[in-house]
């Protein structure tokens, strides 16, 4: 009963994860949108949604060599919620390619701003 009872809450918390409204639904689509721009090559539209710290650090060549990196692993499919951690507001995601994934790690500031965003790529 103990471990039914985990595996709905768990299974409650992914579908909760994927809901638009949800904090968590938030930022995974602010992730999304921002894996799709850097994957598009667009450093302005992956920019968008950062904090002014955030926009201030992010170059064109950067995204290019990045968007060149993803394109590697295949088209872009979309991204998995991982997990959260509410304490820190950061949320971790896998972003799926034709042939492969890649982690993905978004942390938002109080007002739902991108404070940080990164993509792990295999070497």
């Amino acid at each position: 009963m103990r471990k039914a009872r985990a595996a709905a809450c768990l299974g409650l918390s992914v579908v909760l994860a994927s809901c638009g409204g949800s904090p968590a639904g938030q930022a995974q689509n602010q992730a999304d949108t921002v894996t799709k721009a850097v994957y598009n090559n667009n450093a302005a539209a992956a920019a968008q949604n950062f904090d002014d710290s955030l926009k201030k650090q992010v170059t064109r060549a950067q995204v290019g060599l990045l968007s060149d990196k993803l394109h590697k692993l295949g088209d872009y499919k979309g991204l998995t919620y991982v997990s959260n951690d509410g304490l820190k507001n950061e949320y971790t995601y896998r972003a799926n390619f034709a042939n492969g994934s890649a982690p993905v790690i978004l942390r938002l500031d109080t007002d739902g701003k991108i404070a940080a965003y990164r993509i792990s790529l295999p070497q």
